[in-house]
This record gives structure tokens, sequence and C-alpha cells, in this order.
């Protein structure tokens, strides 16, 4: 086990210790390029493609961004806007986006040097966003500045002042000298620009108070600060201050570098030279000045620089295009399968509804058939109780002529009691009151009707109820006069009493159908 556990330690070590050296063999060529980037440019740049053949997939970003500087320093920007947009495509994919957002600002400073404010605002904007999410206060403070900047550039005074003056509302909370040495010296420059002179005088000389109090010795905070107070005496017309500073910028650069703060510096002295009226020293700055200008190249680069800048645009529209169309995709995506869903839900509900009438018709029918059963059951025992009606009064109506035909015999034969027993019999067989189980069996199948009727016509005798109930059993007439052992004529004349009595004389209806409703 624990020899195990060594090798897998020794494996770790290698593994780190390879990486390390790659990172050490690359960096090697980079720290060699920055140390002599300004003595000679062409060699430094000569380090910069050997670390490039061995940096590895993994640190390739990285690299990116210090060889982005490194031209942004010796003023290559048509180099660094390329390796810009190939460290912008690796940190897109790898979405990591506070590297993006260093990128971003290369980007934005890159195109603010190559007077191209509108494109700078662009990716100001966006690392500006980035910083502000992060609650970075010293990364909004140079976003904001660096607008501010953008928008100087532009002449919109207005603009540039609204974010000069939103960065220097972050230093209320916020402790960091040289940063708001820079900012004071950008409101001094802005508001010379708006001929508020005496406010400008102030915010100029309180950035280089700033830097003096503090002891900042950062050389860009106080090369700006002194370049923009020499460039606004010589404005004003103060000669020897306007040398004074003039000079002093020159303290926070390499005279011997090829860049554009060099330039800017010796246009600075040249003018100052003139104001004092040393034409001596201000004709040895100019050559200096043009020589600078002719080693940078600035219209060959210049040239490099729109071709990549466009190449750069195309690319981002591409991309662009290709977000839309994914975008377009997902849209058509999202409405085929909103319709599929309203296809499917149609279809569920077209199923479920036909499942539920079929069920309703089939419910209905079975109700309609038990309806049917019922009624076909108590027409059945309608019939049945007619039938035994029927019958049973044909036998009483046999048991009365038997009876007629005895009591006559009884009086011819001398065997009176043996007559007699016989009547009782057939006495006793005859039913004394067929029309009771008539009833019975009648209210056994329409056991309400006669409660119903009685409330709706109360007058009724139970004669009326009697030939009623045989009418709802749509009995003949011929069929109740033998059932009551009367003419027909006389049931005849007690259904006209009754129509008249259920109050429809005057109307058409039937007399049976009238009396199913109860």
């Amino acid at each position: 086990m624990k020899r195990k556990l060594f090798f897998v330690f020794l494996f770790s070590n290698l593994v780190i210790l390879c990486g390390a050296q790659e990172v050490k063999s690359y960096a090697v060529f980079l720290d060699s390029a920055n140390s002599i980037k300004y003595k000679n440019a062409e060699k430094a740049t000569q380090y910069i493609l050997k670390a490039k053949k061995i940096v590895s997939d993994e640190s390739l970003g990285d690299f990116y961004l210090k060889t982005i500087q490194f031209y942004i320093d010796i003023n290559h920007f048509d180099e660094a806007l390329e390796y810009c947009t190939q460290a912008h495509d690796i940190f897109t994919e790898k979405k990591d986006f506070e590297k993006l957002a260093k990128v971003n600002s290369f980007f934005a400073f890159i195109y603010a040097q190559l007077n191209d404010p509108q494109r700078a605002i662009k990716y100001y904007k966006i690392s500006l966003g980035f910083y502000e999410k992060k609650n970075d206060k010293a990364g909004m403070i140079k976003g904001l500045n660096n607008l501010g900047n953008a928008y100087f550039a532009l002449a919109k005074y207005d603009s540039s002042q609204y974010y000069f003056q939103k960065s220097q509302a972050i230093f209320k909370n916020y402790e960091a000298p040289t940063l708001k040495a820079f900012v004071m010296s950008n409101l001094g420059k802005l508001f010379y620009n708006k001929k508020e002179y005496s406010q400008a005088e102030n915010y100029l000389l309180e950035a280089k108070n700033i830097l003096e109090q503090n002891k900042i010795s950062d050389p860009e905070a106080n090369y700006n600060a002194n370049y923009n107070l020499a460039s606004f005496y010589i404005k004003q017309n103060n000669p020897s201050k306007a040398l004074s500073y003039a000079i002093k910028t020159g303290d926070f650069i390499q005279k011997s570098s090829v860049d554009f703060s060099n330039i800017r510096y010796l246009d600075n002295l040249y003018n100052a030279y003139l104001l004092n009226n040393d034409y001596k020293n201000a004709a040895n700055t100019f050559k200096k000045y043009d020589s600078i200008r002719d080693m940078m190249n600035i219209e060959e680069k210049a040239v490099n620089v729109e071709r990549i800048k466009a190449q750069h645009e195309y690319e981002l529209k591409q991309k662009l295009n290709s977000l839309k169309q994914e975008k377009r995709n997902l849209v058509y995506i999202i409405i085929l399968v909103a319709f599929l869903l309203i296809v499917v839900i149609c279809i569920l509900y077209t199923i479920n509804y036909r499942n539920k009438t079929e069920a309703l018709n089939l419910e209905k029918k079975l109700i309609e058939a038990r309806e049917k059963e019922l009624q076909f059951d108590n027409h059945m025992k309608e019939k049945l109780l007619v039938y035994q009606s029927m019958e049973q009064q044909k036998v009483d109506s046999i048991f009365k002529s038997i009876l007629e035909k005895v009591n006559a015999l009884k009086t011819k034969y001398q065997h009176a009691e043996e007559i007699s027993e016989i009547i009782n019999e057939i006495k006793i067989s005859v039913k004394p009151n067929t029309w009771e189980d008539f009833e019975y069996h009648f209210l056994q199948i329409h056991e309400s009707f006669y409660k119903n009727l009685e409330l709706k016509h109360p007058s009724l005798t139970n004669y009326d109820k009697r030939l009623a109930a045989m009418l709802k059993l749509r009995l003949s007439t011929k069929e109740i006069s033998n059932l009551l052992n009367v003419t027909p004529k006389t049931i005849e004349n007690s259904r006209t009493r009754l129509r008249k009595k259920l109050e429809l004389t005057n109307t058409k209806e039937d007399l049976s159908k009238y009396l199913d409703d109860f």
C-alpha cells in the first residue's frame, strides 16, 4: 500500500513539474521580450514568436493576454488587435468571463489609441458591465474613466463629464489615490475644453497634489498629470509653467522608446520651447519627434490595423449571424414543439370527449333499456293483472251460474243436505270482493296513481277512480263492462262523466294518455 502511495505521489509531482517547466520555458521568452522591448522591438518580437511555438493549448489564452500587453506597450496595435481577436475566441469558448473582460478592455484601449472612439466605447461598456456585476470598484473606476476619455475624443463633453463624475463618486467609499489622480487630471482636461479654466486648473493641480502627498511613483499616473498640466499652461500661454511640466513629463517615460506616449511628450515639449522662444531646443525636439514618428511607420500600421479591424468586425458579424440563426432555429423548434403539443392536446381532448360522449350515450342507452325493460315489465304486469281479473271474473260468473243451478236443484231433490254442502263449498271458492284483489295488484305497479289523482282532482268518487285505473291500463269498454258487471253503454256514460270531472270535455286530449301522467 505504501509503495502504491509513493508512486502516486511521484507521478503527481512529475505532472506538476512538467506543467511548471512548460510555464517556465515560455515565460522565459516573454521576460526576455519585455526586457528589451523598448530598445530592440524586432528582437523582442522574435522572443514572442519563440514563446508561441512552445506554449500549450491550455496556456494559450493567458499567453495571448501577456502578448497583447507587450504589443500595446510598443504601440504595435495591429499585432495587439490580432491577438485580441484570438484571445476573445478562446475565452468565449471557455466561458471565462473575467479574462474575457480583460480582452474587451484591451480592444477598447487599442481602438481609443487608434482614434476610433465609437468602437472603444462599445468595448468599454461591455467591460464596465462585468465589473459592475462583480462590484469591482477599481475596475468600475477604470471603466468609467475610460468611457469619459472616449466621449471626450468625440467632443461629447456632457457625456464625458457624466462618466468622469460617476467614477469620482466612487471615491467617497473607496481609497485609490492613483486612480483618483487619473480621474482628477482628466476632469481638468475636460473643463479646459468646456472653457471653465479656473475649475480646470483646480482639478489638474489636485491630481498632482494627490500623487505628491501619497508619494505615488506610478509612471503612467505621473505622466498623465504632468502632461495635462503642460498642455493646459501651453494653451494658457504660461511659458515657465508650460516648460516646467513638459520637462517633468519626460521623467516618467523611456525617452528612447518608440511609442505614442513619447510622441505626445515631445510634441508638448516642442510647443513649450516655442512659447519660451527657445528655438534651438524646439528644433532639436522636433527632430526627435519626427524621427520617432518615422520609426513607428504610422501610415503602414494604420493600413494593417484597418485590415485587422475589418477582419475582426467580419468575424463578429459572422458570430452574430450564427447566433441569430440559432435563435431563429430555436424559435422554430419551440413553435414546432408548441404546435405538436397543441395537436397532441387536441387529439387527447378529442379522444376524451369522444370517450365521454360514448360513455354518456352508452349510459343513456342503458337508462333507456332499463326504462323500456321497466315499461315492458309494468306492461306485462298490467296485462297479467287484466288477464287475472278477467279470468277471475269469468270464474266468479261460472261459480255464480253453478250456484244458481244448484240452488234450483235443491228444491227438486231429497238429499238437500249434500246439496247445501256443495253450495257452501262454492260460496267459499267465490271471492267476496274481486275488486280489492285488482286494486292491490294495480297499486303494486302504480303505487302513487290514486294519491296523485286525488291531489289534482279531489272530487272523484271511488267508482271514478276505479274507472280511471282501468282506463290507464288501456282496457276496452267491453273489458271494463265485464269487470264491473255493467253494460257497455253504462261504461260509455261513465267515461263521459269522468272527462267532465277531469275538465277534458272541451279538449281533444285522449283520456288514457292524460291518466298516464299520474
